[in-house]
């Protein structure tokens, strides 16, 4: 994955179950040979389940099933705007999930 190669999108509806359709619009937007699709959720809209089901470069996965090498893997990583909220909810947690160890209210010192 380079460069200007993930993208944000609404959602992963698509207006037509045909794979074709699909194929033609990645095309179009210039994302690559392969494409790995993240949404939310496990149950996406039937339209894109049977429109990548015999598709081999274009996966989806459930927010959950994200990993580096997942999106490393792909030309083109596209993300639905909940995932990013999952995703920026998750690591923030992690950012503040503990509290120092040393109290930053009184002046440093070193302990012997």
């Amino acid at each position: 994955m380079g460069e200007n190669n993930l993208h944000i999108i609404d959602s992963t509806d698509i207006s037509s179950p045909d794979p074709q359709y699909l194929v033609d619009l990645f095309n179009q937007r210039h994302w690559g040979e392969s494409v790995l699709i993240v949404d939310l959720n496990e149950d996406m809209s039937e339209n894109i389940l049977s429109a990548t089901a015999d598709l081999k470069k274009i996966t989806l996965i459930p927010a959950i099933g994200i990993n580096v090498y997942s999106m490393l893997k792909y030309d083109t990583v596209l993300l639905t705007v909940r995932t990013v909220d999952f995703l920026e909810e998750k690591l923030l947690f992690q950012d503040m999930r503990y509290s120092s160890l040393y109290s930053f209210k009184y002046p440093y010192s070193d302990f012997p």
